[in-house]
Parts: C-alpha cells; sequence; structure tokens
C-alpha cells in the first residue's frame, strides 16, 4: 500500500536518532577515559543535540534542493550537533553562510560591490578576481552587503549578532562558552532565511539594472528621465554605494570613452540624492590620489568631482589622507578577532593627530565620531583596556560640533547594531551623561536629555520614535 503520509515517516526517522546520539557519547565518553583524557564537558547532553536535531527538517525546508546539494558545511553542522560539539557546528553554519554570501555578490555585480566596500585604492587593487573575495574580513564582507543591498539592514543585524558569537563561542579558536540547541536552532534559521534561501530583491535590483546599462548601452539625455526618478526613490545607502562604484569605474584611465560619457550623465543626480558622508568621501578619495601621485585618478577625480559641482568638498589639509587611513585600521582591528589586543596602536596613532581643541579635517568629522565612538562603547565582551585611554582623550577633546553628530549615531545602521548589546548601550549612556554638562545649544541638550532617559535596552529602537525624529532634525 502506498503511503501518503511523508512527513510522517520524516519524523519518524528523526526520532531515532536519539538512541544513536546517546550511545555516541556513551561511547566516546568510555573512550577518552581509556585515554586518560577529560571526559566531562566535552560534548553537549543529548538532549540538548535532539533540541537542535527535532527541528532541522522545518528549518531546512527553506531551502531548495540545489541548494541543498551545494550546503556541504549545513552537512557538518548537522554531523557536528549531533555528535555534541556545539562550538564546531557554529563555526561551519558561519561558514556556510559566508560561502553563499560571497556567490550572491559574484552573481549580482562584484566590482559593484568592492567599490562600495574596499574604500582604500590601493587595496582595491588588489582585488582583481572572485577568489580575491576570500581576503576580505568577515565583518567586511556582511557590511558591504548590507551598503549594497544584497542583505537587508535587518538581516545584518543578526549576522553582525552571530559573527561575534562566532567569534567568541565557536571553535574558531578556543573558549569556554556555552552554546545552547534553541540557540544554535535560531541562528540556523537567520542564516536559512536572512542569506541561504532569499536573493536580493527590490530597490537593488534597479541598482543592477543601472550598473548593466551604463556598462553596456549607449545613453543620451533623453534616457535620463527615468533614471532620475528611481535614483530618488532608492534608499540613501543604496544611492551612496551606487556612487561610489560610479565614481571608482571613472576615475579608472583604460575605462570605455562611451561607459565614461553615460557616467557623467547619470553622476549628478546621484550625487545629489547621497549623504553628505559618501561626498566627503570622495573628496578624499583626490587626495589619497594626489598623495600617491596616481596623476591619471587624480585628474579623473578631479574632473568628476567638477562636474558633479563637488569640488568644494576636496580637502584642505591633506593629513586627512593620513587620518582617514588610521581610522580605516582601527575600525578593521576593532570588528576583527584580538581586537583588544591590536587596537592600541591605531588608537594611539589617531589620538596623535588631534590636537586640543578637538578640531579634526570637516571631511573626517562624521567618521572620526563615529569610529571613535564604536571604538569607545566596545563590544558584548568589553573595550579594549589598553586602548581605552586614548579614546578617552580623544572623547575629553570633542566639540560641541562633535558631540552634535556622536548624538545622531543612534539613526546609524552600524551603531545601532552596537547598541543591540546590553554592555554596549550602557557605555553609550556614560558618555552621554559626560556630554550633557558641555552643552551650551538647548536643541542639542534635549537631544542628549531624551537618550539619557531612555532604558539601554531600548536605545537600538530611539530612531524610530516619532518624538525623537521630531527634535534630532533640528541640530
Amino acid at each position: 500500500m502506498k503511503d501518503n503520509n511523508p512527513v510522517i515517516v520524516q519524523q519518524k526517522e528523526i526520532t531515532e536518532v536519539g538512541p544513536l546520539v546517546d550511545s555516541f557519547s556513551k561511547g566516546l565518553q568510555q573512550y577518552l577515559e581509556t585515554l586518560n583524557l577529560p571526559s566531562n564537558d566535552v560534548l553537549v547532553q543529548p538532549e540538548e543535540r535532539l533540541n537542535v536535531l527535532d527541528n532541522v527538517p522545518r528549518v531546512v525546508g527553506d531551502l531548495d534542493q540545489e541548494l541543498k546539494d551545494r550546503s556541504l558545511y549545513i552537512s557538518k553542522f548537522i554531523a557536528a550537533c549531533s555528535a555534541g560539539l556545539f562550538d564546531a557546528a557554529l563555526n561551519f553554519l558561519w561558514n556556510e553562510t559566508v560561502i553563499n554570501l560571497r556567490t550572491k555578490v559574484i552573481r549580482f555585480d562584484i566590482n559593484y560591490f568592492l567599490d562600495s566596500t574596499v574604500t582604500d585604492t590601493k587595496r582595491r587593487a588588489t582585488f582583481k578576481s572572485e577568489d580575491d573575495l576570500k581576503k576580505l574580513d568577515e565583518w567586511e564582507l556582511i557590511k558591504g552587503c548590507k551598503d549594497t543591498g544584497i542583505i537587508t539592514e535587518i538581516g545584518y543585524k543578526h549576522l553582525d549578532y552571530i559573527r561575534d558569537m562566532r567569534n567568541h563561542a565557536s571553535a574558531a579558536h578556543p573558549n569556554h562558552n556555552d552554546v545552547d540547541g534553541w540557540q544554535l536552532t535560531s541562528w540556523l534559521n537567520t542564516c536559512i532565511k536572512e542569506v541561504l534561501a532569499k536573493d536580493p530583491e527590490g530597490p537593488v535590483l534597479e541598482v543592477k539594472r543601472l550598473l548593466n546599462n551604463l556598462r553596456t548601452n549607449q545613453l543620451t539625455t533623453d534616457d535620463l528621465p527615468p533614471i532620475k526618478t528611481n535614483i530618488s526613490m532608492l534608499p540613501v545607502e543604496l544611492v551612496d554605494s551606487t556612487l561610489r562604484a560610479v565614481f571608482g569605474m571613472y576615475v579608472d584611465p583604460s575605462l570605455d570613452a562611451r561607459i565614461r560619457n553615460n557616467l557623467k550623465l547619470v553622476a549628478p543626480s546621484l550625487w545629489i540624492n547621497c549623504s553628505e558622508e559618501t561626498k566627503k568621501d570622495l573628496g578624499l578619495k583626490y587626495a589619497i590620489y594626489s598623495a600617491n601621485a596616481d596623476l591619471p585618478r587624480k585628474a579623473n577625480a578631479h574632473e568628476f568631482l567638477q562636474f558633479v559641482e563637488g569640488l568644494m568638498f576636496l580637502p584642505k589639509e591633506h593629513i586627512a589622507v593620513d587620518m582617514d587611513t588610521a581610522l580605516d585600521s582601527l575600525l578593521m582591528v576593532h570588528n576583527g578577532m584580538n581586537n583588544f589586543h591590536n587596537e592600541p596602536p591605531h588608537a594611539r596613532l589617531i589620538a596623535a593627530y588631534v590636537p586640543n581643541t578637538g578640531d579634526v579635517p570637516l571631511s573626517l568629522l562624521s567618521k572620526y565620531v563615529k569610529v571613535l565612538t564604536m571604538c569607545a562603547v566596545g563590544n558584548a565582551w568589553g573595550t579594549s583596556n589598553a586602548a581605552y585611554p586614548y579614546y578617552e582623550e580623544m572623547l575629553n577633546r570633542f566639540t560641541e560640533v562633535q558631540i552634535r553628530e556622536f548624538a545622531k549615531l543612534v539613526n546609524d545602521s552600524d551603531f545601532k547594531s552596537k547598541l543591540q548589546f546590553n554592555r554596549c548601550a550602557s557605555a553609550y549612556k556614560e558618555l552621554i551623561e559626560k556630554f550633557i554638562p558641555r552643552v551650551a545649544d538647548p536643541k542639542l541638550l534635549q537631544v542628549l536629555e531624551y537618550l539619557r532617559k531612555k532604558s539601554s535596552n531600548n536605545l537600538q529602537n530611539v530612531s524610530n520614535e516619532t518624538d525623537f525624529k521630531r527634535i534630532v532634525q533640528d541640530i
């Protein structure tokens, strides 16, 4: 007789895993004891493993068969869970996620992604093939995917948390952190729903279509009206990343003249709709080309800024170039492993650029405040004790203009991801308390008082509150 209920058959097969898991645990424990090796706290308890294994069929059901066929690390994840090695399982899950993100970048538009993500010109030149994506730090990969729309902001927030747990609670390096079955199941579900089983959609597809048209077609002014309309409706993060990609193409001395003319047509619309921070970033690029004696790119960058009417964003001090590089380096080590050990020399270098007045080049104002504050509040595990005296020294020199940028950080997606950790949110509130007595502007003071009264648990969502939106737009 034909079985018309395969789900029940599958569930029956899964329940039979229990005795096998228990038998394996006892056998391995006995084997370790015969070797006079530690046998306690080596494997997660069988009940915890079954919490994962009982839910795996429902979670992986969101993957189509083609994805399943390629998901080797998901199989290793399940094998590690079965064996009771949850720290290794988390590592395998993260590997599968990273591989999938790299594949999405390649399928979408690798040059767009790299031009948006790798902001250092010399470093960008080292990325020449798909294999070079492996040189990106994992935090850069997920942030770049967020900035280019390959993953959503909420997806980025979840992945950033999982990445942090992978760094501190997986088999990536020695640790004694406990991960339970429900956490592991939740992370598997997040990685599948936000990455593995989800392709880019919505506005980001408009960006892909635009970039493809810029490279393959010959545009005229008659083609501009719908393009301008589409650009004006894009989220500012996508406008920023698209403008960086367009700028990166334009300064390339070997670029085809037809493509360069296409870029001239669309760049002004991107410039009008992008953020101030991106405009300053592109002004800094010119200074970098100048400092490196890269004359062709320097000339093209000047030409680009001239026709978008952005020459006012060229930096007045070339010291900004060195400081910008130092901020990039600090942020990179802060987001990497062993950050507490690696941050101090970078913090010391940046502090050397900041005078007693606290003034920094205008082009670096937002970036300086953001990177310094992110490092000062630390991560879920703490703050670099050796680097913090430098952070404190620079924070004590904050001008009212810099405190204004500090207050706006709750609107920044990268910083909001920090605020999901209670320790970071509390550290941010402590800084607010220190800044309030130093502020004279009543509107800025109102914003700081509003933030001070929020609980640490609610800070990450304050940017969505109507009252906060109203008062923060006045500073």
